[in-house]
């Protein structure tokens, strides 16, 4: 291609005139020096795309100056040019990294073969070093379409785009399909920079998203005033911000910052970036799609399980009061988002099992029989073979099954006690037992909150876990609105 910068070092001067005409002929930019001091001065004033440089001068020879040019521009591609004499140090400039040699006179043909093959290589060793480095990244990207859980999913987005980029700041922001507010979903390293900082990554994903393109600002560029004096509060210099867009839509936006003393984004970071953020933008209309199937299904098993509950008047809402109680035990025992998730999964579909149980069973206020008791038993067997077919429920499998367990090892199905009990399970049976107790029955009216607290006391340790019983009592005793009625 025509118009690279070559730089022409000979202390003489028919040289020189040769080589500037023959390059600006063929549309190259030269520049010509007669010393090595004068060539030195050049290359840290700009960058170059080739030097060609006389092996013997008097002040520095060739291969001195190749290596202290190389201080400034470490990749720069070399030709030697020498005299038929000194054909053995033009052969060991090769060992030092120079990648051709001209023997003077040259003719005008022997020159441009040698820039182009030197320009051709250069650019084939670049392309395959990018490609190099570019691979573990197509990995990476290949990786993140395989994972659905959106929680993990943009943790990794975030945590590999800033490793790569070398990034002191990682932002991943979602855009809420109603509203089309911004919510930042994850950020690596975890967000410690107050107000400004949280105002900057808004106002940035904003601006991307609007504009439906990238904003790349490099230190001493120019960006519009509140932005830039919210960069420069924060202490950063430089930054990248992508769309994450797919099919016409922006679902994401996935911002980077670098510090001030950092080195500021290049084009291959941006390249690197590109890739990435493609890839993200798939792998996070994937996750949702498969939410949305997750939820799909649940709402589907959720169907059969107030399907139940549609049999006894009694116990309408029940699953809609054992999801929001568990979640709410879930927060302040630091369960993780899929733990609640599941959880939530476990506490609406507890008794799907009793859809195998006849309703007289089920409906019977009196007390049951022995064999009617142990039909009822089954219920937690019966309900574990209904999901375990469902891939996304398999962790909510030991839940319905280990529900009717006690804390002392005396309950079933197979009688673990203590903390060998799955603690979602542990969390279920307490509240399958409150919310019987304070919910109206055919055969009584619904016990008092205080009532049901102290029965749940009477049982810790022996039917349940005493640090959830405390949790429950806690969570309904700080809301007015619980306390003071029963269902």
């Amino acid at each position: 291609m025509a118009h690279e910068k070559i730089l022409v070092v000979d202390d003489e001067a028919n040289i020189r005139l040769l080589c500037s005409e023959i390059l600006t002929r063929h549309e190259y930019l030269p520049t010509c020096v007669d010393s090595p001091h004068m060539a030195l001065r050049a290359v840290e004033e700009e960058n170059f795309d080739l030097l060609m440089t006389d092996i013997s001068m008097p002040e520095m020879d060739g291969l001195q100056l190749l290596q202290s040019v190389r201080e400034f521009q470490q990749d720069l591609p070399a030709i030697i040019i020498t005299g038929h004499g000194r054909l053995d140090q033009a052969i060991h400039s090769l060992h030092l990294g120079a990648q051709a040699f001209i023997v003077k006179p040259f003719t005008q043909q022997e020159l441009l073969q040698a820039i182009q093959e030197t320009l051709e290589k250069n650019r084939l060793t670049k392309e395959n070093l990018r490609l190099k480095l570019l691979m573990p990244l197509f990995e990476i990207s290949q990786n993140l379409l395989l994972e659905v859980n959106p929680t993990a999913l943009f943790e990794q987005i975030v945590n590999v785009a800033s490793k790569e980029t070398k990034s002191d700041q990682a932002i991943l922001s979602l855009r809420d399909d109603v509203s089309g507010a911004l919510e930042i979903k994850a950020s690596f390293p975890p967000l410690d920079l107050g107000s400004d900082g949280i105002d900057l990554f808004k106002k940035i994903g904003q601006k991307t998203i609007e504009g439906m393109e990238a904003i790349i600002h490099v230190e001493g560029g120019k960006l519009d005033g509140e932005c830039s004096e919210l960069l420069e509060r924060c202490g950063f210099s430089s930054l990248v911000s992508i769309p994450l867009s797919y099919q016409g839509k922006v679902p994401a936006v996935l911002s980077l910052f670098k510090r001030v003393d950092n080195i500021s984004y290049n084009q291959s970071d941006i390249e690197l970036i590109s890739i990435l953020s493609g890839q993200a933008a798939i792998a996070i209309e994937n996750a949702k799609l498969f939410d949305q199937l997750e939820r799909s299904h649940f709402e589907s098993m959720k169907a059969l399980a107030q399907a139940i509950e549609a049999k006894d008047l009694y116990t309408r809402g029940h699953c809609d009061r054992m999801v929001e109680y568990a979640l709410a035990i879930a927060e302040r025992l630091g369960l993780s988002a899929e733990e609640k998730k599941h959880l939530g999964y476990g506490a609406a579909l507890h008794d799907i099992g009793k859809i195998g149980i006849h309703e007289l069973i089920l409906n019977k206020s009196g007390k049951l029989t022995d064999k009617e008791y142990e039909i009822m038993k089954a219920h937690p067997m019966l309900g574990a073979e209904i999901i375990k077919g469902v891939d996304f429920l398999s962790p909510v499998v030991p839940m319905i099954y280990y529900h009717q367990e006690r804390y002392d090892g005396k309950g079933y199905p197979e009688g673990l006690s203590g903390e060998q009990i799955p603690i979602g399970a542990r969390i279920i049976a307490i509240l399958d037992t409150f919310d019987a107790m304070t919910s109206d029955r055919p055969y009584r009216k619904a016990l008092p909150m205080e009532v049901a607290f102290a029965e749940l006391r009477r049982c810790t340790g022996t039917q349940f876990d005493p640090t959830i019983v405390e949790t429950l009592i806690k969570i309904i005793q700080e809301d007015p609105q619980n306390s003071s009625h029963a269902h």
